[in-house]
């Protein structure tokens, strides 16, 4: 696996129709998700990172002014002491299927969003295309306007490591998007805690995985939807670390062996087998009353990011395949 490749790189290797046809747009207050029926939660603003990436694949301003509006609107139900709001719309309360969050679940929620904030806002900083523009004043001003709202994001963070320690320990996905939001934000903002924080949640997530056959362990099993997501974010992070990174070896070696079980689970048709998994599966687990579906795309980005990070052509093709079926 290239160690020298950077987000930038692994970027530019997606299928760039499938960055578009995947990417949500804000509505005219900047909402993402569930938030453009009334705000909900900050966790469904994750998708502004993809806007940031559209920006820096396609060398696109618009792109770039609709993700400083998702962040604006992040910021504007953003509390003193750096949480946010949550705002339980009737639909979710009025469901007795439906548990209440728990403080873990709101904590996460935070986790969610700062892994999607911490990932696009150091994309968008090293992005040779934005450093070198000098025609969007603007929102170069707009960014730094709101280093306080990151800050206080990560404090609340940091100070509550713990608690997503205990919420995620069981699932190695949310303890990588947790890594990628303590890294990426400390790597931003010059904290070096915060950063080292990052790696621990790293190893938490590479102590889950299965010895033998490789994939990363979601609720005591194999999870195909799962395994796929954690990939994704695992390679994310190891084009985020430097090329020195004394965790750079391990991360690959553990990558390489779930990339290889993610691709056993692809069907000749191009369709991700569920057979066996213990989240999603017909009768499954359920996300505010809907059943979960496999989350392709993080699959189709998996088998992307390994084509460019070890210049093997054959995970492209199941990239393509993947696409196609589920086009």
């Amino acid at each position: 696996m290239n160690k020298n490749l950077n987000y930038e790189d692994i970027i530019h290797g997606i299928d760039n129709k499938l960055l578009l046809q995947t990417t949500e747009r804000p509505d005219s207050n900047g909402a993402l998700s569930r938030n453009k029926e009334g705000y909900f939660s900050v966790r469904f603003q994750m998708g502004m990172s993809k806007l940031a990436d559209i920006a820096i694949r396609n060398k696109r301003t618009d792109a770039l002014q609709e993700y400083i509006k998702t962040l604006e609107y992040a910021f504007d139900h953003q509390n003193p002491d750096g949480s946010y709001k949550l705002i339980l719309p009737k639909n979710v309360t009025n469901v007795p299927a439906i548990d209440a969050p728990t403080k873990g679940d709101s904590v996460s929620a935070i986790a969610f969003f700062g892994y999607s904030l911490g990932i696009s806002l150091n994309a968008i900083e090293e992005s040779g295309w934005f450093v070198n523009k000098n025609d969007i004043p603007q929102i170069k001003h707009d960014l730094e306007s709101y280093r306080s709202n990151i800050d206080k994001t990560l404090t609340y963070l940091m100070d509550h490591e713990n608690i997503l320690r205990q919420t995620d320990a069981d699932a190695p996905n949310r303890l990588l998007f947790d890594a990628i939001a303590f890294y990426t934000l400390g790597k931003y903002t010059g904290n070096t805690k915060a950063q080292s924080l990052g790696i621990d949640f790293l190893n938490l997530a590479l102590s889950s995985t299965n010895r033998e056959e490789g994939y990363f362990i979601e609720n005591g099993g194999w999870d195909s939807s799962y395994n796929g997501v954690a990939v994704k974010l695992g390679l994310e992070l190891f084009s985020i670390l430097p090329a020195t990174h004394s965790s750079k070896d391990l991360l690959a070696r553990r990558l390489a062996c779930a990339t290889k079980w993610q691709e056993s689970r692809i069907l000749a048709s191009g369709e991700i087998s569920t057979d066996g998994n213990t989240r999603v599966y017909p009768g499954g687990e359920s996300f505010l009353g809907t059943e979960k579906e496999v989350d392709v795309e993080k699959t189709i980005r998996t088998f992307y990011y390994s084509s460019i990070l070890t210049d093997n052509k054959k995970y492209k093709k199941l990239a393509a395949g993947v696409l196609d079926y589920y086009r």
